[in-house]
């Protein structure tokens, strides 16, 4: 993700218009009213570069909601009084994207290395090279299927003689 102010607020407007001409997805009035609050809430949120980047986050998975035509966590409440608080702990699977967050993935462990007590995670998770901490930065659709495809290139130290 850029730290360019421009692109980021460039970002969040584009998103802001989306979700504008989306509105009508939401079938309740409060829904509506709720989804106008956070809009309004993230436009002024602005103070710093890590504070624009929170919020397009934000807004990006706004968008999402008012697509789909349903409003879910966090945004099936009212916007937060102060500071956004970090996204990860407000939305669905967010303690797992909290978990991964502490992951030290440059260690290049496997995920049943980093937990064994975690069988509950999903399987995709516990099987990743990375614990799946790409995965759950992903977003996953609540109707369809879910694709994940890996390109991986050997290490060029591991050649063998044909190689």
């Amino acid at each position: 993700m850029c730290d360019d102010p421009d692109d980021l607020n460039y970002d969040c407007n584009y998103n802001m218009f989306l979700a504008k001409t989306m509105l009508g997805n939401l079938r309740l009035q409060q829904d509506r009213m709720k989804a106008q609050r956070w809009l309004r809430k993230l436009s002024l949120c602005n103070r710093s570069v890590q504070e624009m980047k929170l919020r397009n986050d934000f807004m990006y998975h706004l968008v999402l909601n008012i697509q789909s035509g349903e409003l879910q966590p966090p945004f099936s409440q009212n916007p937060p009084a102060g500071p956004l608080p970090a996204i990860a702990q407000l939305l669905p699977g967010g303690t797992e994207a909290t978990y991964q967050a502490q992951i030290d993935t440059s260690a290049g462990l496997w995920a049943s290395d980093v937990d064994k007590a975690s069988a509950q995670r999903p399987m995709v998770y516990r099987t990743s090279p990375d614990g799946g901490a790409f995965l759950a930065a992903q977003p996953v659709p609540k109707v369809g299927a879910f694709c994940y495809l890996a390109v991986v290139n050997k290490d060029p130290g591991n050649k063998n003689e044909n190689g």
